[in-house]
């Protein structure tokens, strides 16, 4: 995974509790401490690690962790890849554009597999379909980034969860609503 990832968990992590905190659950996740590096790539195995430990150090679940930390990573994708996204771009016009903008990324950055993504846009919503190949699906993850770029555009929308794999589909599906 997009080195990215790992530094705004951390940084996700720590702006909630604290630094001691943090140490405590890479150690229980059996992770060696390191510095993340955003444009560096790290195992999938160290996400769903401390994925796991925070969850159950935490109140809530995984599923709304995952949602909560993607809420806040959106900003941060769209900053560090903002060299494929259209300046002048709305959100309606960065759902239709993220198959493109995955397509970009991962020809240009040799180590990342991003997850399948498309977008089907109709006049008052837009119906984004995620799919992975990675073991665990991270579809709360995928809803709060949803979520975050709803809030990184300003924009009046909302997103539900329409389908998802836990329950047997084939792919998640969110409906991003324009109002």
């Amino acid at each position: 995974m997009h080195g990215i990832v790992h530094k705004t968990l951390e940084e996700y992590v720590v702006e909630r509790t604290d630094d001691d905190t943090w140490d405590t659950i890479v150690e229980r996740s059996e992770l060696e401490p390191q510095l993340y590096l955003p444009v560096s790539h790290y195992d999938d195995d160290e996400i769903d690690a401390i994925l796991e430990t925070l969850s159950g150090m935490a109140t809530q679940d995984r599923a709304a962790i995952e949602r909560d930390f993607g809420r806040r990573l959106a900003p941060e994708l769209l900053s560090t890849f903002s060299a494929h996204v259209g300046s002048d771009w709305d959100l309606p016009e960065l759902l239709v554009g993220l198959e493109d903008v995955y397509d970009d990324i991962e020809t240009a950055t040799d180590e990342t597999s991003l997850p399948k993504l498309s977008c089907t846009r109709e006049s008052d919503h837009a119906i984004v379909t995620y799919d992975t190949h990675r073991d665990r699906q991270y579809c709360g993850l995928a809803h709060g980034i949803l979520d975050g770029l709803v809030a990184a555009f300003d924009a009046a929308a909302t997103v539900t969860k329409t389908d998802c794999v836990a329950d047997g589909a084939d792919a998640c599906r969110f409906r991003v609503d324009f109002e």
